[in-house]
């Protein structure tokens, strides 16, 4: 490759990484898939087609193949590591006993795309109406699915919407002021986190009685 070609592609890597678009999983291999696209990728560029997909799911795309990949890989040679067992007296191990219980993620992934469901819909309209300084193509409903997991950096948010400084700096407090508790009441009304007693009430409190004399 040439000098420049090299730059370029440099600087395509940096901008898609510091957006925070790219596919991201939380897998012992994910970095390694990572670095395996990039290679291809870079080495491959004339097999981007603009006309088709944009630069972000074609990168998706070459990730999510070496996921696949690696993935494939760790089930074969889980699949090696559980056959063919016995113990010393010729039993023959039962491969589902030696496998790790997974964690239960069902009830995770219900809250989430529940959760994700509401943010979408919003059907009160409360999340379209809060918004930030006057922007209403900035509000509690663009935040939240922003930030909700794989969340984008504060400073990509700030630079997708032309931000200023000042409200860059202003828009993380926003988000945690006015879009966080109506994604809290959410939690709350459906009981997926409980609420948090009120306090500095002294209704219902009685005063310790002092102790008689013997």
């Amino acid at each position: 490759l040439s000098l420049e070609r090299r730059q370029k592609l440099s600087e395509i890597h940096l901008l898609v990484m510091k957006s925070g678009k790219l596919w991201k999983e939380y897998t012992s291999y994910y970095n390694d898939a990572l670095q395996e696209m990039w290679e291809y990728c870079c080495g491959h560029p004339e097999e981007y087609d603009p006309t088709i997909k944009g630069v972000i799911t074609w990168l998706d795309d070459e990730l999510k193949k070496r996921l696949r990949r690696f993935r494939d890989a760790g089930y074969r040679q889980q699949k090696r590591q559980i056959t063919g067992l016995s113990t010393e007296e010729g039993k023959t191990i039962d491969p589902v006993d030696r496998v790790p219980a997974a964690p239960d993620l069902q009830p995770v992934m219900k809250i989430w795309q529940k959760t994700l469901d509401w943010v979408k819909t919003d059907p009160d309209g409360v999340l379209r109406q809060t918004c930030f300084r006057k922007r209403p193509e900035i509000n509690a409903q663009v935040l939240i699915q922003l930030r909700l997991p794989p969340d984008q950096p504060w400073k990509a948010i700030a630079a997708e919407f032309k931000l200023t400084p000042p409200e860059a700096k202003d828009l993380p407090k926003f988000y945690n002021r006015k879009c966080l508790p109506l994604l809290r009441k959410f939690g709350v009304c459906e009981g997926y986190i409980e609420e948090k007693p009120k306090t500095g009430s002294s209704k219902g409190t009685t005063k310790p009685q002092p102790r008689k004399k013997s």
